[in-house]
């Protein structure tokens, strides 16, 4: 049984929480992020902040809290050390980086979100969110060309994205790997010069160690297809075994396309994985004036997307989709039978074929 003092500590608590969910509270934080929008977009005001990293350390540099504040201070904490020593992402003069300024009503969705909290590891936590996932990515699947076969996932991002794709292309080529581990001889990825980085990240998180990784050189910033087929042709006389080609449109540094017609239709010939990093560019899909970018992205088996660069939402919404969904879900081969629950569960689950467990609900 409570004692009188921990029953007043209760109450208070629950008094302010209360207090906290009130809509004039709400309406605070939404007027503060409204004056944001307006008083980015003015092309007199800083793009981002002045202050250096150790600046700003110093500023955040305090006791560990040992009380709450008020909604008041937390408003004005906001304002004047979090707002003002931000980027800027709806200014005029903001082309930095390769995230969006989110669509306003994006921004008023992310509030619903955090409020509902779901959980979209199994149907059971997020009944409505994984629904709409699933029907999300059957979407983005038909804009790539893909069939009624081919699935996918909503990820942190693109290197998530690659990573996972990577994993499935790994199961195909070696289907023990997940028990048994890649042996001292495992297959080669092969890859562009101007491959993000996540690219050589996955190499050496699956185990296959970057020394079995090879770089295609560049001609125009687009990955070279002759040296390419030259390369395959080496490496099958060495007998050496390829578990993936990666292309990628919209290079991060260059912003190049790679010409995914001949490289997948050198994949398909040798029967070879092939891997599409469009993180940045796979949105081209999008609009009439540059799909011709992306002609060729179906032939792909695995292709990342970054809804959040050119679809103009907040981080982080990445996807990464299959042709075969099968081949996705080979790709996570652990049990957990306290979690999902059979064959009828895993066609919602997106834990089945997520790196992720506990994933809020992006949709």
């Amino acid at each position: 049984m409570a004692t009188r003092s921990e029953g007043r500590m209760g109450t208070s608590i629950v008094d302010d929480l209360e207090r906290d969910m009130a809509p004039e509270v709400a309406q605070a934080f939404v007027q503060l992020a409204t004056e944001y929008l307006a008083g980015t977009r003015d092309v007199a005001q800083r793009v981002t902040s002045s202050q250096s990293p150790a600046a700003l350390a110093r500023r955040f540099a305090e006791p560990l809290p040992r009380t709450g504040r008020s909604v008041e201070q937390i408003l004005a904490r906001l304002r004047t050390d979090v707002i003002a020593e931000s980027n800027h992402l709806y200014h005029p003069r903001y082309v930095g980086h390769q995230v969006s300024a989110p669509l306003p009503a994006a921004v008023w969705t992310e509030s619903l979100i955090g409020a509902l909290n779901q959980s979209v590891a199994v149907f059971e936590m997020s009944p409505a969110a994984t629904v709409i996932e699933t029907q999300v990515i059957r979407w983005m699947c038909e804009l790539a060309g893909y069939g009624a076969g081919a699935g996918g996932t909503l990820t942190s991002g693109g290197t998530e994205a690659t990573q996972t794709a990577l994993l499935a292309a790994r199961a195909v080529a070696l289907p023990n790997a997940w028990a048994e581990g890649v042996g001292s001889n495992p297959p080669v990825v092969v890859y562009g010069e101007h491959a993000h980085y996540a690219v050589s990240r996955a190499v050496g998180a699956l185990g296959l160690g970057v020394n079995h990784a090879v770089r295609v050189p560049s001609r125009d910033h687009r990955m070279d297809v002759r040296v390419l087929r030259e390369t395959l042709d080496g490496l099958a006389t060495e007998g050496r075994a390829v578990m993936a080609v990666v292309a990628t449109v919209g290079s991060t540094a260059t912003g190049s396309f790679d010409d995914l017609e001949s490289i997948g239709a050198l994949c398909e010939a040798r029967g070879l994985w092939l891997h599409v990093d469009g993180a940045h560019g796979a949105s081209a899909l999008l609009s009439a004036t540059h799909r011709h970018r992306v002609t060729g992205l179906r032939r792909a088996q695995s292709i990342a997307w970054d809804p959040h660069k050119m679809m103009l939402l907040p981080l982080s919404a990445g996807a990464v989709l299959v042709r075969d969904e099968r081949m996705l879900e080979a790709a996570f081969a652990q049990q957990a039978p306290y979690l999902f629950h059979g064959a009828d569960g895993r066609r919602w689950d997106q834990g089945v074929r997520s790196a992720q467990c506990s994933r809020r609900a992006d949709v």
